[in-house]
């Protein structure tokens, strides 16, 4: 058959393609290429979760720019042989199938790689072994690290994305048990059990206990048991050796994704520290008003609207044009920064992160609920709640993998802004509330929230989340995050407090774009849970996951708020007054989205 019929190239797509690893293993493929084309570059996908999650991998427009695609199947997953163990072994996997995409016999011997969470992770597990033929990287939503923003967040355990993805998982691993012709009749009805509702489940006991995850894929009770980072940690992760990588990078994110603090962090890591003055010039960032797996510009309450999306955005020309420009070792075009400003309706090009205008401006926490940029009075005394591990408060939206659910069978638990007036009865959390805004105030960067707090358990959580509060009364949650009391220096160690003691805490919330409008109101909340988000802390000094939730207490917070220890959230507020790096690109008129207060 000709290659081309009536000027049109054939497409060939091969599936079940083998490739054997250094130790024997063979993993499959399937291979997108153009039938005219002796040498091209390509673009390699591992992928661990079979075809279906497959499908929106922009397969035409890489094919359109010259690529062929490589689609493989990780190890113990869908087609390929082995054992899956999650990331573990990720890395050189990856490096043989570099090496095998840049040896076909149809490869000029660059190779792209790209991919979104677990196939952005294993782009970076190789790339800092600095594999020859890689050309490029195109990791999407994709963090860091895996103990402290995979696992944990603050020190708190990520219990709802991990519990939704352990449970995916494990019901992949049967099936592909089953298909491999292994008795599995037993443990689905144990799956079965659980997946009728996870959260029951994992909450029944200790959560390094979880039933059937923890059986099923063992690293469940490897994460829980090590929340300090010991030698198990350093030996999977790629964070410590970022600086090795010697490729142009295309960090995609989204403002209320899971990993968007990671995302961010790989970005301004590698423009600094990567390994060639060519891989630092070539790391490129571009976040939009969207969750982990949806870019189509509607999150949470919201609708920004089409040209927030991905296909609004361009994205798949984007990356096209990142990947051809890195395959032929050319300079990688656009800005280095392109960022969705919510609320605003634009797209913004950058120079660099965090923004080299912003004004960063601390807002206290004051007596009786307020918020201001002034200081406190100096008796300004302080406020308290009492946490009870029984009755948690639920999450409502944020940046978070849970993709559904809630405790009123609804979906108030998936990520994105979300009006959190439901919560408005509890009395175990505190707010602070500023005056009205007489003017338009732009919060574009990293928002971090220092409290000074004490309690009386051995050990707990605080909770923080920047909030919109619209004239029509809408509480609309921004950005949150959470540190745990003995991880408030980091998961090196454990730091126990002394029950009563004055400590100061500082809250990543990670990064946002959001302009609030004239005649809203800006609010932090807090309080010491986010369920299903981070588990909840039980008030013991020891590993929270090895604690039985008969055994959990309740514990008395108290925040201070005055001269000497003033709570408070930095801001990274854009001056209004200040012309952006590069020209704005203003892509719809604000009055068309959802909650646009004019």
């Amino acid at each position: 058959m000709s290659d081309v019929v009536n000027g049109i190239s054939r497409r060939i797509v091969d599936a079940g393609v083998p490739m054997e690893t250094r130790d024997g293993v063979v993993l499959r493929a399937v291979v997108h290429r153009m039938a005219d084309r002796e040498s091209q570059p390509i673009v390699l996908v591992r992928n661990p979760y079979g075809e279906p999650l497959t499908r929106n991998i922009p397969v035409w427009a890489l094919l359109a720019a010259g690529f062929a695609v490589v689609i493989q199947d990780c190890r113990g997953t869908a087609s390929s042989d082995g054992v899956f163990v999650p990331f573990e072994g990720e890395a050189p996997d990856t490096i043989d199938a570099i090496r095998w995409c840049s040896q076909l016999p149809f490869s000029n011997g660059r190779v792209v790689m790209y991919g979104a969470s677990y196939s952005g992770m294993v782009q970076l597990a190789a790339a800092v072994e600095q594999p020859d033929g890689l050309a490029g990287i195109v990791p999407i939503v994709t963090p860091d690290d895996y103990q402290t923003r995979l696992a944990y967040r603050g020190g708190a355990f990520q219990m709802g994305q991990l519990t939704g993805w352990y449970t995916m998982k494990t019901l992949q691993s049967l099936l592909y048990d089953a298909q491999r012709g292994r008795a599995v009749g037993d443990r689905m009805v144990r799956f079965a059990r659980h997946a009728a509702d996870p959260w029951a489940s994992i909450g029944s006991g200790a959560l390094i206990d979880a039933p059937v995850i923890s059986e099923e894929l063992p690293t469940w009770r490897r994460w829980a048991e090590n929340d300090v980072t010991g030698d198990y940690w350093p030996s999977i992760s790629y964070c410590d050796r970022r600086s090795e990588i010697a490729v142009p990078g295309l960090h995609v994110g989204g403002w209320f994704d899971l990993f968007v603090g990671g995302t961010i962090a790989n970005f301004v890591h590698l423009r600094e520290n990567a390994a060639t003055p060519g891989a630092r010039a070539g790391q490129r960032l571009v976040i939009g008003p969207w969750q982990h797996i949806d870019q189509s510009g509607t999150v949470g309450d919201f609708s920004f609207g089409a040209p927030a999306s991905a296909a609004g955005a361009g994205l798949e020309d984007i990356v096209a044009q990142f990947a051809a420009a890195a395959a032929a070792g050319e300079d990688i075009p656009g800005p280095p920064v392109r960022i969705y400003v919510m609320q605003s309706g634009q797209w913004r090009d950058e120079r660099e992160w965090p923004l080299a205008r912003t004004a960063w401006t601390p807002w206290y926490l004051q007596p009786e609920g307020g918020l201001a940029p002034e200081l406190p009075d100096r008796d300004g005394g302080s406020s308290t709640y009492v946490h009870d591990p029984a009755d948690p408060i639920p999450m409502r939206g944020g940046q978070s993998g849970v993709f559904a659910g809630g405790l009123d069978g609804g979906n108030e638990w998936t990520a994105g802004p979300r009006d959190q007036r439901a919560l408005d009865a509890r009395n175990d959390m505190l707010r602070f509330t500023s005056a009205t805004l007489d003017a338009d105030v732009e919060v574009t960067g990293p928002v971090t929230v220092t409290l000074y707090a004490s309690t009386d358990a051995d050990d707990t959580d605080f909770v923080a989340r920047l909030i919109d509060v619209f004239p029509d009364g809408r509480s609309v949650g921004v950005v949150d995050g959470i540190v745990r009391a003995r991880f408030r220096d980091g998961q090196d160690e454990s730091r126990p407090i002394e029950p009563g003691s004055v400590v100061a805490y500082e809250i990543d919330l990670w990064a946002t774009s959001w302009l609030f409008r004239a005649g809203h109101r800006l609010r932090i909340d807090i309080a010491s849970s986010s369920y299903p988000n981070w588990d909840v802390n039980g008030g013991s000094a020891t590993n929270n996951a090895l604690v039985d939730p008969d055994d959990r207490r309740t514990a008395e917070q108290r925040i201070l708020h005055d001269q000497e220890r003033p709570s408070h959230v930095v801001l990274p507020i854009i001056p209004s007054f200040t012309t952006p790096s590069t020209q704005s690109r203003s892509v719809t008129d604000s009055s068309h989205q959802q909650g646009d207060p004019r």
